[in-house]
C-alpha cells in the first residue's frame, strides 16, 4: 500500500495504459539514431542556407539571374522531364509493384526490329538506384541547359509560329521537354545496343551548356555529385555494412560509354548552333579546353572496354585517354573556329561547283565538319550492331517458356546476340561464348544472359523479372550443389515459375581428391537432388546423399551429412569429402 509523499513507480506503467504507449513511442522515435541523423542533417542545412542568405542575398543576385531566363526562376521543362521519368519507372516498368526491381529486359534497345525497346530505352532504367542517379544529373544539368536556352527572349513577332516559339510557356513545357525526348530517341538509335537509361541525354544537356559555359559545366558535374550525396544522405542516414566476398562486375563494364559520347556530341552539336543562331561570342579555347577536358575524364568518357565473355573484360585506359584529348581538340576548334575561309587565295565569293566550295570552306565549317565526322566514327559500329537479331539455333536444356520468352541455363553457349556478326578487330572477336541464364524473345529479337554462372553461383538464388506493356512475370533461378574436397563443384541449376520447378541444368560429378579404404569418394547432381558414389576400381557403389543427420553406406563406407558437410567414415577413419556451397 502506498502512503502520502510515496514516489511514483519507476517506469511509465502508472500513467493511463494509452498516455503511456504515446510517451513511450515518441520516446522511442526520438532516441532513433536515424531520426537523430536526419534532424542533424536538417538543423545544419538550414543554418548553411541562412548563412549564405545573410552573406550573398541570393534572391538578388541567383534567384535574379534565374528569373531573368526562367519562368518565375523555376525550370518547368527540366521538372516535367523529371516527372516523365518518373511515371514511365513507376507505370509502364511496374515501380509500383516493386520499386527496386522493375522490369528491364523489354525496354532494352536490343534491335532496331523492336520498336518497343528503341522507343523506350533512352526513358527506362534497370534499377531504382540507376533512375535516381539520372533524376539528379538531369536536375542539376537540366535545369543549367534549360536556364542557357531561355524561356524568355527579347524579340517577339506578331506571326503565329513566331508568338508560339516566343511564349515562356511553349518554349518551357513544350519545346524544351519535345527536344529532350527528340535527343532521347536519336541517342538510343545511334547508341552501341542493348542500352538503357537517360544518361545519353544527361550528356547532351552537359554538352549543350559546355559550348557557353565550360567551366561552369564543370563546376555543376562536381554539384551533381554533391546533389547526390545530399540525397543519400537524407534518404539512408546511416548504413551498416559488413565485410564479405561478394560478386561484382568490373565498375567500367556497367558504363555505357559509347551512348554517353553520343549524347555529348548531340549537345555540343545543340549547342553550337545556338551560339551561331544567337551569335553570341564564344568562350576562349582555354576555357573550351580545359572544360571539356575536366568534364570528360571526370565522368569517365576514356573507359574504353570490350568484353571477351563468360565475365571477362579488357578496359583500354591508355586508349580510351587518348581518344578524350582528341575529342577536346576536335571540340575547341570547332567552337573557337573563325568564319574565314581556310585558304584565302582560293576562295571565292559564291561557290558554284562542289570543288569551289571545298576550296573556299572557312574555318568554322571545317571545324564543324570535323565535329560531324568524328560523331560519325562513334556512331557507325552502332547502326552495324544494331541491325542484329536474336539467334534462333536451339538453346540448351529444356526452356521454360512465358509469352513468348524462353529461359533456360547455359555453359560456354555461343552468344546468340553478339555472334551475329563475325568481326575480330586487334585479337578481339564478336564470337563469344557466354554461361548461365539465358532469355530469349526471337519476336523482341533478344537474346542475352542476364545472370551469369558467377553471379548465380555467388548468391544461391537469384530473381528473373519479365514482362511487356501491362504484364509482368517473375522466375526463380536457384543453384545448388557440393564442393568436393580438392576437386570441382557438383551442382544443380533449377527454375521455379507458376508452382512448376525444372532442372535446367546439371554439372559433371565432383571427384574428392580424399581417398578412405581404397575408394574415391564422388558426388553428382541427379533429378531430385544428388548422389554419392565410392570407386575402388572394381565397382561403383552409389546412394542418394543422406538427410541432413542421417547416413548411407557405400559398401564399407558411411557417408554422414551434418548439414554442412559431407563426412566419409571407415573403421576409426572420417575424412571430410564435400561441403555444401
Amino acid at each position: 500500500m502506498s502512503g502520502v509523499g510515496a514516489s511514483p513507480p519507476v517506469g511509465l506503467g502508472w500513467l493511463s495504459p494509452t498516455l503511456s504507449s504515446i510517451l513511450t513511442e515518441t520516446v522511442g522515435v526520438a532516441l532513433d539514431t536515424a531520426f537523430l541523423s536526419r534532424l542533424l542533417f536538417g538543423v545544419t542545412a538550414v543554418l548553411a542556407v541562412g548563412v549564405l542568405v545573410v552573406l550573398s542575398r541570393p534572391t538578388e543576385t541567383w534567384y535574379g539571374a534565374a528569373r531573368e531566363r526562367l519562368l518565375f526562376g523555376v525550370p518547368w521543362g527540366t521538372l516535367a522531364v523529371i516527372a516523365g521519368l518518373l511515371g514511365v519507372y513507376y507505370g509502364i516498368q511496374g515501380g509500383f509493384d516493386d520499386p527496386a526491381n522493375p522490369v528491364v529486359l523489354p525496354f532494352r534497345a536490343w534491335s532496331y526490329f523492336d520498336p518497343i525497346g528503341i522507343l523506350s530505352a533512352g526513358f527506362t532504367h534497370s534499377s531504382f538506384g540507376h533512375l535516381t542517379g539520372n533524376l539528379l544529373a538531369t536536375l542539376v544539368f537540366g535545369s543549367f541547359a534549360e536556364f542557357v536556352w531561355s524561356h524568355h527572349v527579347d524579340r517577339r513577332t506578331n506571326d503565329l509560329p513566331g508568338r508560339l516559339w516566343t511564349h515562356p510557356v511553349v518554349r518551357a513545357l513544350v519545346i524544351f521537354p519535345a527536344v529532350v525526348v527528340a535527343v532521347g530517341l536519336i541517342g538510343t538509335l545511334v547508341a552501341l545496343g542493348p542500352i538503357i537509361g537517360f544518361s545519353t541525354v544527361v550528356f547532351a544537356f552537359a554538352g549543350f551548356t559546355l559550348v557557353r559555359y565550360p567551366l561552369a559545366t564543370v563546376i555543376a558535374s562536381v554539384a551533381s555529385g554533391g546533389v547526390s550525396t545530399v540525397f543519400t544522405a537524407l534518404r539512408v542516414p546511416e548504413q551498416v555494412a559488413v565485410a564479405e566476398t561478394t560478386f561484382s562486375t568490373p565498375w567500367f563494364a556497367s558504363i555505357a560509354v559509347q551512348g554517353h559520347a553520343v549524347g555529348l556530341f548531340l549537345g555540343i552539336l545543340l549547342g553550337l548552333a545556338l551560339l551561331r543562331h544567337r551569335d553570341d561570342p564564344a568562350p576562349s579555347a582555354a576555357r573550351i579546353w580545359l572544360g571539356v577536358l575536366l568534364f570528360a575524364l571526370s565522368r569517365s568518357l576514356w573507359a574504353v572496354y570490350w568484353f571477351r565473355g563468360n565475365n571477362v573484360y579488357v578496359l583500354y585506359r591508355a586508349g580510351g585517354v587518348a581518344l578524350v584529348f582528341v575529342l577536346v581538340a576536335i571540340v575547341t576548334y570547332a567552337v573557337v573556329a573563325r568564319d574565314k575561309p581556310l585558304v584565302p587565295r582560293r576562295a571565292v565569293a559564291n561557290p558554284e561547283t562542289f570543288r569551289a566550295a571545298i576550296a573556299s570552306m572557312t574555318s568554322r565549317e571545317f571545324g564543324l565538319l570535323v565535329l560531324i565526322c568524328g560523331a560519325s566514327i562513334i556512331v557507325g559500329p552502332a547502326i552495324a550492331v544494331n541491325f542484329t537479331t536474336a539467334g534462333e539455333e536451339p538453346l540448351p536444356g529444356d526452356p521454360i517458356e512465358i509469352r513468348g520468352y524462353e529461359v533456360t541455363y547455359g555453359e560456354d553457349v555461343p552468344d546468340g546476340q553478339l555472334s551475329a556478326i563475325d568481326i575480330e578487330v586487334a585479337g578481339e572477336t564478336t564470337q563469344l561464348n557466354t554461361s548461365g541464364v539465358i532469355v530469349r524473345n526471337t519476336d523482341r529479337h533478344i537474346w542475352t544472359t542476364p545472370i551469369t554462372r558467377a553471379e548465380l553461383a555467388d548468391s544461391g538464388e537469384e530473381q528473373l523479372h519479365l514482362g511487356g506493356l501491362g504484364w509482368r512475370e517473375t522466375v526463380t533461378v536457384s543453384r545448388e550443389g557440393w564442393a568436393a574436397v580438392g576437386g570441382d563443384t557438383a551442382y544443380r541449376v533449377t527454375l521455379s515459375h507458376d508452382d512448376e520447378n525444372r532442372t535446367a541444368f546439371q554439372s559433371p560429378p565432383a571427384e574428392s581428391e580424399s581417398l578412405l579404404a581404397g575408394n574415391r569418394i564422388s558426388i553428382a547432381p541427379a533429378d531430385a537432388g544428388f548422389t554419392v558414389e565410392a570407386d575402388d576400381g572394381d565397382r561403383v557403389v552409389s546412394e542418394p546423399v543422406p538427410a541432413v543427420n542421417e547416413s548411407v553406406r557405400l559398401g564399407e563406407i558411411e557417408i554422414v551429412n551434418d548439414g554442412s558437410r559431407l563426412v566419409a567414415t571407415y573403421d576409426e577413419t572420417a575424412v571430410r569429402v564435400a561441403t555444401r556451397e
